[in-house]
């Protein structure tokens, strides 16, 4: 997705330089400038959803470790009243959390790989559209039009507002989609993990009366 926003924005800075080499203030660059604005804001928005994502994936990681740790101990209290049947099913469930939690610990690996990418190509963006406000500007003052000032007074107000949209963006709708793509790829997870807690309070009332 977010070479294709990256492509995009490629376009629309060649497309503003094209039209300032014409030595005029042509009156669409208000609508190019505007178009770079969108570009950046969509991948400034991409980049927040990664960062709320590599959260999510980490979170659900140790969740997953610390259930995989309760399972262990478990085991072991059932290995101390020789109970094989409570120690072979925690350990079945503790090494499906291990599995969970491993892929779930590539998932964020991965994830910050592309967050660093993403994160250097939004930092040339904006280092492109603050080069391209200084050459509307220069441009505009040679040329000491009126409309050409108006247009440019236009862009400026494009670019005050550029971290304002990327801040609209719902952090929201990215948590949901995280937490949805997860469910999904453990969807298959265990269904019997409520007859292992069955069976371990079994085991701790058996243990208490010892």
């Amino acid at each position: 997705m977010f070479y294709k926003l990256r492509a995009a924005f490629r376009e629309a800075v060649e497309n503003f330089k094209t039209e300032l080499n014409r030595d005029q203030i042509p009156e669409t660059v208000d609508g190019l400038l505007a178009g770079m604005y969108r570009e950046a804001t969509d991948a400034k928005a991409y980049v927040s959803k990664l960062e709320k994502d590599l959260a999510a994936a980490r979170a659900r990681a140790q969740r997953e470790s610390e259930q995989a740790d309760v399972c262990r101990r478990r085991q072991q209290q059932a290995e101390r009243i020789g109970d094989e049947e409570t120690v072979r099913v925690a350990e079945e469930f503790a090494v499906k959390h291990e599995e969970r939690a491993q892929v779930l610990q590539g998932k964020a690996e991965a994830i910050l790989r592309e967050l660093t990418v993403c994160r250097s190509d939004v930092d040339e963006m904006l280092e492109q559209i603050k080069a391209a406000r200084q050459k509307s500007e220069a441009l505009g003052a040679t040329a000491g039009r009126t409309e050409a000032r108006e247009t440019l007074g236009r862009a400026d107000d494009l670019f005050r507002d550029f971290d304002r949209m990327g801040e609209k963006v719902s952090g929201t709708e990215s948590e949901a989609e995280a937490a949805e793509a997860f469910d999904r790829e453990f969807e298959s997870g265990p269904t019997r993990e409520e007859n292992l807690e069955d069976r371990l309070e079994e085991l701790k009332r058996r243990m208490g009366k010892r």
